[in-house]
């Protein structure tokens, strides 16, 4: 896909979402491919670190994932290799950035960097990833460990650090790396560039001084639905603007379900699975016309997590949501 072809597609994508199309004309120009839902940590944040909550963990066979990039390579700008669980445990992690790389797909992943080995390292570089953000919470040994449960200050670190290493020796420019940690101590909702960096941050970076990470993300905690008062209504209904997820994306769970929407962790908006249909039966389909209509019309309140995202009450213009605008506008066009 050229630039021009992906810019035209971008502006279709805006325009379903501002007409609000029950059947869009194009299909999902990002999507979220997941290699397993297992994880080796167990955070206190996580969602699937719920006892109450039984699900199936399991790993993407290799066949469907190519099944899946051979349809999406023809529509789809990029693709992210990871949603609920740590993508460096799939045995084949290595072969599927590299598919997806061969296929003209920009490729992104998200980890904790605990099993990053060396050879791991060496192989995402070899395989062209192009965007790698390592989600590290914590400054210090004692605050990283009691919430990232299972995981090692140092070794992590250190990790980090080769990679990062490996990266400068080969003069490499891909990936562009992401060190992401929630700073607890900030208010839910605080914008990245408001929460201070305090001297611990600054000592903390300093173990990467001289090291080719592209950016440092500080992040205030996530309240989800944090915008509901104790009776579950929204605090300012007058700002509810539609999600957009359903107009331009899908999530496809290691076992091929379906979902519109990457903080759907359980899949409780299944809107079919790619073993069995193709991605635009799937897009196109009933429960996906039918999710768009609801979302439309502000009918959502049977739908889970929808019902209670604090998401949908946010800052628009002309009915589109400003808020990531320019992030997403960004990652889009930086290829």
């Amino acid at each position: 896909m050229t630039k021009t072809d992906h810019i035209l597609r971008l502006g279709q994508t805006a325009i379903g979402y501002w007409t609000r199309t029950l059947k869009p004309g194009y299909l999902p120009v990002r999507m979220w491919v997941e290699p397993t839902n297992t994880c080796n940590l167990k955070c206190v944040m996580c969602p699937q670190s719920c006892d109450d909550v039984k699900f199936q963990r399991g790993f993407m066979d290799f066949a469907l994932f190519r099944k899946i990039i051979d349809e999406a390579k023809t529509f789809v700008y990029d693709i992210n290799l990871h949603h609920t669980g740590e993508s460096l445990l799939h045995p084949d992690i290595i072969e599927m950035v590299r598919y997806a790389k061969d296929a003209g797909i920009y490729t992104r992943m998200h980890s904790n960097a605990t099993k990053l080995t060396d050879d791991l390292a060496r192989g995402l570089l070899d395989a062209g990833l192009d965007f790698l953000s390592f989600s590290f919470d914590g400054f210090d040994k004692q605050t990283y460990e009691s919430i990232r449960h299972g995981a090692n200050f140092e070794r992590t670190v250190e990790n980090i650090q080769t990679f990062l290493r490996l990266k400068k020796a080969r003069g490499n420019v891909r990936p562009l790396t992401v060190f992401e940690t929630i700073d607890f101590t900030a208010q839910p909702g605080t914008p990245s560039g408001l929460i201070p960096i305090t001297p611990e941050i600054q000592e903390f970076r300093k173990q990467f001084e001289g090291l080719p990470l592209d950016k440092f993300v500080l992040k205030a905690p996530h309240n989800w639905a944090g915008r509901f008062d104790a009776n579950g209504k929204p605090l300012h209904p007058e700002k509810f603007c539609a999600c957009t997820f359903p107009w331009y994306a899908l999530v496809v769970f290691w076992n091929g379900n379906v979902s519109p929407c990457p903080q759907d962790f359980f899949n409780n908006l299944r809107l079919g699975n790619v073993k069995e249909s193709s991605i635009r039966e799937v897009w196109l389909g009933e429960k996906a016309v039918t999710l768009r209509k609801k979302m439309k019309t502000r009918q959502f309140q049977d739908l889970n997590p929808c019902a209670t995202c604090d998401l949908l009450y946010r800052d628009s213009f002309l009915g589109i949501p400003t808020s990531h605008l320019k992030n997403f506008v960004r990652e889009s066009l930086g290829k």
